[in-house]
Parts: C-alpha cells; sequence; structure tokens
C-alpha cells in the first residue's frame, strides 16, 4: 500500500510532539513525512533528524507549488491558524488543521466553503474527542443540540 506524503507546517507542541511523534510510531502504517516547515532553523535540523529524506523549509508558502503532498498539517500559532489554511484550501490541499479551528464563526465557514469549493478535505484535530470526559460533556450537551 502506497502510503500518504504529509507536510507538517510548525514544529512546536502539537507539530512535532504530537503529529510528527505519531509518524514516527510504529501504529503509523499509512503516513510519510515529506515535508517540515518552520520558521526556526534550530526547529527544522530537528525535523530532518527524526524524519530521515524529508525536505525543510522556514515559510509555508514553498509548499505552495508541491503536487506530491497528500495531507497538510497545519500546527502553527493558533491566530496563524485560519490564513494559512485558507490559502492551504486555495491552493487544493487537503488540511489537518489543529484546534482553535479559527477565531469566530465567519471564518470557520469560510474556511468549510472555501474547502467545499475547491474539492479537497479540511479537518480539525481533535485527539481527546472519545476520551470518556469528552463523550460525557456531549452526552450532557446532546438536549441543547439543533
Amino acid at each position: 500500500m502506497k502510503k500518504l506524503r504529509v507536510a507538517i507546517i510548525g514544529q512546536g507542541r502539537s507539530g512535532k510532539d504530537i503529529h510528527g511523534a505519531f509518524f514516527l510510531t510504529e501504529k503509523n502504517e499509512w503516513y510519510d513525512v515529506a515535508y517540515v516547515v518552520d520558521a526556526d532553523e534550530r526547529r527544522r535540523n530537528i525535523a530532518l533528524e527524526r524524519h530521515p529524506g524529508c525536505k525543510v523549509f522556514a515559510d509555508y508558502k514553498d509548499l505552495l507549488d508541491k503536487k506530491d503532498i497528500d495531507l497538510v498539517v497545519n500546527a502553527t500559532f493558533s491566530y496563524m491558524h485560519y490564513a494559512i489554511t485558507k490559502d492551504l484550501l486555495e491552493h487544493k490541499f487537503n488540511v489537518l488543521v489543529e484546534k482553535p479551528f479559527a477565531r469566530n464563526q465567519y471564518e470557520c465557514s469560510d474556511l468549510i466553503n472555501t474547502a467545499k469549493e475547491n474539492g479537497v478535505l479540511l479537518a480539525v484535530f481533535q485527539q481527546t474527542f472519545y476520551a470518556p470526559y469528552y463523550q460525557d460533556a456531549l452526552k450532557a450537551y446532546e438536549p441543547y443540540r439543533c
């Protein structure tokens, strides 16, 4: 089975220690880290050591002309999520964005519509979605859902 080629933008806690770490585990059967983006040179060098064969960039815009990326993980600073995700979607990339998804309802709707218009997938990463406390919170919310 061919593995999907992934680009990770951001090598902070989420990009390196959650997403990047998962891609290094034996549980990862489906993804290869092809690109890593971070403004910090030290973090890029660490990514090169952790993900042999990947290419690194300081600016995510260096990914925009790449045709060999199946999924981009946007693990940048929270305030950057909307603008970068919007740009990636407009360039026809499938995107997994860290939470918060965006800053307000308008931005959320805009990203969803942009993904639909460009025929790409958009998802928000929520690693605790199936945790018992989260499921209990959803049950408590159920009577109020529209």
